[in-house]
């Protein structure tokens, strides 16, 4: 084997439009065999009129060559991270809910059907409209896609509904001690997912504080997460997460953040990077962790 690209099927919601998409990871050249366009033929292995292609957390080496390929970017995402999860849920549970909100939480392993959590997650996303980001799509297809591939991951979601209809959902999840090269030995919780019905404010907040709720539940000394959705940004501030806007510490978060690109043809030519929702779950970041 000389080469490797993988690509993560998924799909889009741009403009209010479904498009097939492909997030393109694990792009790989042996050394001895550069210089040959194998890159390039491998990575338009997956180029369609109506395909979107995408990247995010990509090496220096592979931006330099996307950029070639006439790919935009790179633009940055946020890596926000909250210490202590356990004393920050603690402190965060004197404070009132949302008295209209009801939560309710599931645990969902690799292999496992999503019963009746599909139809929530399936509502959820049919009720983001055009004023949401363009993102990729999350509902029941993609999850039971993911369970199917992750292995022995286990998946914490907790559910935000109001009057009995689901509003949005947080998924988290435990890593394995030693995953996360800065914590050493410590174990991490990283938070997949957020979503919320056209990034409500009220249930964003609620469902980053639940996170926290959740990794302090599974003994974890910091949960941390990206993101480029500037709702989710101050959701996450006002919880207690530390972002790369910050002083000192903000600068090793930023060196830190994931950078992402796409080609700019079909139905991507006119995406905004201000104008893009990306979590952890929209490449093969949350299976390598």
């Amino acid at each position: 084997m000389v080469g490797l690209c993988g690509g993560r099927p998924c799909e889009w919601s741009i403009s209010g439009q479904t498009h097939s998409s492909v997030a393109i990871c694990d792009w790989y050249v042996a050394p001895n065999h550069g210089g040959k366009l194998l890159g390039k033929r491998m990575i338009q292995h997956f180029q369609r009129p109506d395909r979107m292609l995408y990247a995010i957390s990509i090496s220096d080496t592979a931006i330099a060559y996307l950029r070639r390929l006439g790919w935009v970017g790179p633009y940055a995402s946020w890596l926000m991270v909250a210490p202590l999860p356990r004393l920050a849920g603690a402190a965060f549970s004197f404070l009132q809910r949302p008295g209209d909100l009801d939560f309710s939480d599931h645990v969902i392993g690799g292999g496992t059907p999503l019963g009746p959590l599909a139809v929530d997650l399936d509502r959820i996303e049919s009720r983001r409209t055009r004023r949401s980001l363009d993102h990729m799509q999350r509902g029941s297809k993609e999850w039971s896609w993911r369970l199917s591939v992750c292995g022995n991951h286990s998946y914490h979601f907790c559910i935000a509904r109001k009057a009995g209809e689901a509003l949005g959902y947080v998924v988290v999840r435990r890593l394995e001690s030693g995953r996360v090269r800065v914590l050493g030995k410590s174990a991490a919780a990283v938070i997949t997912d957020l979503v919320a019905v056209d990034d409500d404010a009220v249930v964003l907040r609620a469902l980053t504080r639940s996170a926290l709720a959740i990794a302090g539940e599974l003994r974890t000394v910091a949960a941390f997460t990206i993101t480029t959705n500037p709702a989710h940004r101050r959701a996450l501030a006002a919880s207690g997460f530390v972002s790369p806007a910050l002083p000192l510490i903000g600068r090793v978060l930023r060196r830190r953040s994931p950078v992402f690109m796409w080609l700019p043809n079909g139905p991507a030519a006119l995406l905004k990077a201000d104008g893009m929702a990306l979590t952890f779950a929209d490449a093969a970041i949350d299976f390598d962790l």
